[in-house]
């Protein structure tokens, strides 16, 4: 708990816990998918996301992480170095999420050499039902999910095509009825080989011999995604740039562009490349208009070891975000760690939402601090509650759903006992932040809750 319990939380938590949700991002890519890929090695499967990053903070070198991962390795070989790297990392919020998920689905209470026993026969026992039943319990009923790019663990494809697009365009890339997928983007203005330019033709089915052709080739891509029940855009580019997109003159685009039709053993670097990109980024944006699509970004913290944070400052698209006022944007992570960034953007800008998915596991105390002061400064419809951003486990998910109710519930009531909120405003608030406003924002078509 991130406060002591009163009156008024207790209440207020009781209510929260008994309320439908819209899950705004996920990486889960459905029960088929993510039983065959889940290591059932425990070691490796409880350090497929978020816990690795604390590891590595701790001190483990790349060689020792990649040797956690292993799944095949055994876990008595990885224990030693597991315990010790447990030890120094086991209050941070991703251990807590861990331990969570532990006590929900196993009933488990430490981590010891012996519990990883039993939750190696777990796993091993999995199966569709035990997969779905989790988000029906939990009382999720949509999934916004980021999941037509290979995983991360097959990166090296992402720059020379997208097999998962292509399933999935062709009908082979079936996801659970719940889920509502996004059309990642910055392979597409992230040209850097050739190849990508070949794959897009490829799929679209039409010549590429111009900036113009692929332009029209990738849209095509766009609408028959958005047929096929593509919801939002998703940008993560702030992985491997700045986020301050200028607005380059096509003919400086085409240049670019140009040299790679010309010569395809040519690859274009960074940040050579930035006109390019941009001018690129600019265009889709100008496709979400007319699609009436948003657009998920990935702001603030980013996800491992060793990357730079200012880069992805919410505060750079402010000239995107004034440019391109017939889009709406959902900005993902609360930009841990700019909070007042994020929240002038959300009060300043019309277009601009507020997304909570994944930052109540990155600092609780952050995320419960944010919704208090968006409570003060930002119109409510403008908060989405949860995401849970998680590969592969959704056991993590439903932890990682349990402490955001908690930070929830904590805003809340720190609100109410400093008589700023009567108790049933929280509660339509929480019921506002956690379904009602993703599911107007996302046009899901699900009916209204009512708390």
């Amino acid at each position: 708990m991130l406060r002591s319990p009163s009156p008024v939380f207790n209440r207020l938590l009781d209510r929260i816990a008994q309320m439908p949700v819209v899950d705004c991002h996920e990486h889960l890519r459905g029960p088929e998918r993510d039983l065959r890929d889940l290591p059932c090695e425990p070691i490796a499967a409880l350090t497929t996301m978020y816990l690795i990053s604390d590891l590595w903070s701790a001190g483990a070198t790349d060689r020792e992480i990649g040797f956690l991962q292993d799944p095949d390795v055994s876990t008595g070989e990885k224990w030693p170095l597991f315990e010790r790297l447990w030890e120094a990392c086991r209050h941070t919020a991703y251990a807590r999420v861990t331990r969570l998920m532990l006590k929900q689905q196993y009933d488990i209470e430490e981590i010891t050499r012996e519990s990883l026993e039993l939750v190696a026969e777990h796993l091993a026992g999995q199966d569709e039902a035990d997969y779905l039943r989790l988000f029906d319990e939990a009382g999720i009923k949509a999934v916004v999910a980021d999941v037509l790019f290979p995983p991360p663990w097959e990166r090296p494809v992402r720059y020379f095509g997208s097999p998962v697009l292509r399933q999935f365009l062709q009908g082979r890339f079936q996801l659970p009825i719940i889920w509502h997928p996004v059309f990642s983007l910055p392979y597409y203005h992230e040209i850097r080989l050739y190849d990508f330019i070949d794959f897009v033709s490829s799929l679209a089915e039409q010549s590429i011999t111009s900036l113009a052709e692929y332009e029209e080739a990738l849209y095509t891509l766009i609408e028959r995604a958005v047929e096929k029940g593509v919801v939002a855009f998703k940008d993560q580019s702030a992985y491997r740039r700045i986020i301050a997109y200028e607005l380059p003159s096509r003919s400086d685009a085409e240049r670019l562009f140009n040299r790679l039709l010309i010569d395809p053993r040519q690859q274009l670097a960074w940040p050579d490349s930035k006109p390019l990109d941009d001018y690129l980024f600019h265009q889709m944006m100008r496709w979400a208009r007319e699609l009436e699509l948003p657009v998920q970004v990935h702001t603030g913290h980013l996800a491992n070891a060793r990357n730079r944070v200012d880069k992805a400052n919410a505060a750079h698209l402010a000239p995107v975000l004034e440019l391109h006022k017939g889009v709406r944007f959902d900005l993902f992570h609360g930009n841990w760690p700019y909070l007042g960034d994020a929240l002038f953007l959300a009060k300043n800008y019309p277009n601009v939402h507020l997304n909570l998915c994944w930052v109540h596991m990155i600092d609780p105390l952050y995320s419960q601090e944010l919704l208090k002061r968006a409570v003060l400064t930002v119109p409510h419809t403008k908060v989405f509650g949860f995401g849970g951003d998680y590969f592969l486990s959704p056991a993590h998910s439903m932890a990682h759903l349990t402490l955001a109710r908690e930070t929830i519930a904590a805003a809340l009531t720190d609100l109410v006992e400093s008589s700023w909120l009567e108790e049933e405003e929280a509660v339509q608030l929480a019921a506002e932040w956690l379904y009602n406003n993703p599911n107007r924002f996302y046009r899901l078509g699900l009916p209204e809750f009512v708390p």
